[in-house]
C-alpha cells in the first residue's frame, strides 16, 4: 500500500505493458523457429565444404627422408608415401619401397599416395595403374611408375616393354616377390 500511495503523491502513472495475443505469441515462436533453422542450414553449409578425404603426406624434396632405404628423397614423380591409423605419415623415394615397406611393416593404412610420373601430382594409390618394368629407372630401382590415366599408363608400358598393374595387382606382385626373396634365403641358409 505504500508503493501506490507514494506513486499518488508523486503524480507517477503506471501503464501496464499490454499481454501479448495469441497472434504476436504465434509470430514470435515462427521468428525463433526461422532463425533457428537459418543457423543449422548455415553451419551445415559450412561443415559440407570440410573434406574427409586425407590429404597426401608432406614432402620437402632434397631434404627429407626415405623410410624405406634411409636415402633423401629427391625425385618428385617417383615419390610416394601413406598416411596410418595412428596419424603418421610415411614416405618414400620410389613406389616400390612403399610396397615393400608396407608388406613388411603390415601398418594399418587410411590412404595411399603416389605421384602421377608424367604430371609430378599427387594421386590416390588405390585408384591409380602402374607400370611395371626393368626399363625404367627408378630412384631404387623397382621400375615401377604410376599414372592416373589408364591410356597412358599403357602407352608408357608398350614403350618401356612393361606391363600395366592395378594397385592389388602391384601389391601383390611385391608381396610374391618377397616371398620368394625369403624363401631363396632359407635355401642358401
Amino acid at each position: 500500500m505504500r508503493a501506490i500511495r507514494f506513486l499518488k503523491q508523486h503524480r507517477v502513472t503506471c501503464y501496464a505493458l499490454p499481454q501479448p495475443t495469441h497472434a504476436t505469441r504465434n509470430t514470435y515462436y515462427m521468428l525463433g523457429t526461422m532463425l533457428l533453422l537459418l543457423i543449422l542450414s548455415l553451419t551445415a553449409a559450412c561443415n559440407s565444404n570440410v573434406s574427409t578425404e586425407p590429404a597426401p603426406p608432406t614432402i620437402h624434396y632434397g631434404e627429407d627422408i626415405c623410410e624405406f632405404c634411409n636415402m633423401i628423397i629427391s625425385e618428385e614423380r617417383f615419390a610416394a608415401g601413406y598416411l596410418t591409423k595412428d596419424g603418421e605419415e610415411r614416405i618414400f623415394d620410389d613406389i616400390g619401397g612403399m610396397f615393400h615397406y608396407h608388406l613388411e611393416e603390415q601398418e594399418e593404412v587410411i590412404a595411399f599416395f603416389v605421384h602421377d610420373y608424367e604430371e609430378s601430382n599427387w594421386i590416390r594409390a588405390e585408384k591409380a595403374y602402374y607400370v611395371l618394368s626393368e626399363e625404367l629407372p627408378t630412384p631404387m630401382l623397382f621400375g615401377i611408375i604410376a599414372s592416373a590415366d589408364l591410356e597412358k599408363a599403357e602407352f608408357i608400358a608398350s614403350k618401356s616393354h612393361g606391363e600395366v598393374l592395378t594397385f592389388d595387382e602391384a601389391l601383390a606382385h611385391y608381396q610374391e616377390l618377397m616371398t620368394s626373396m625369403k624363401d631363396g634365403q632359407a635355401n642358401h641358409q
